[in-house]
């Protein structure tokens, strides 16, 4: 288990858990559009959609150094495949930033110091926008 399904399950939050389930999080969303563009090639949203990630991994790494966490290893690629179709992909990505979504909400309902909540809501609304543009794509499609 690996990012927001292993946050799901953890009944014990603490502030270096959710950092840790945010940042393999979003480890996977980067992997899951890296995956995308090398099967599909430039395809749209993956290719707009993992500028991003880069910049909330960066968020949850300054994070971590201003608390004083170790900052986990890329493990994303042990939990992802590269998708057969345009339509898979799509649904992957769906799936996962509904996850991250629904984990940033639980995170966000925590008592958590006001430069964590900042992020956390950065990153949940982000994953708010890739959802709708990866419904939209999926909509073309049809």
């Amino acid at each position: 288990m690996y990012g927001a399904v292993r946050a799901k399950l953890d009944e014990n939050l603490n502030l270096e858990k959710m950092l840790i389930y945010a940042i393999e999080d979003e480890y996977l969303a980067r992997t899951e559009y890296e995956l995308a563009l090398k099967a599909l090639g430039d395809e749209k949203p993956f290719n707009s959609i993992i500028n991003s990630e880069e910049y909330h991994i960066k968020w949850l790494k300054e994070l971590f150094e201003k608390y004083g966490f170790y900052i986990p290893q890329d493990k994303s690629y042990d939990y992802l495949e590269e998708p057969q179709s345009l339509e898979q992909a799509l649904d992957f990505g769906v799936h996962a930033e509904i996850e991250n979504i629904d984990m940033y909400e639980r995170f966000l309902s925590q008592d958590i110091p006001e430069d964590v909540r900042v992020v956390f809501t950065k990153l949940r609304d982000a994953s708010k926008g890739h959802l709708f543009v990866l419904k939209k794509r999926k909509e073309e499609l049809n």
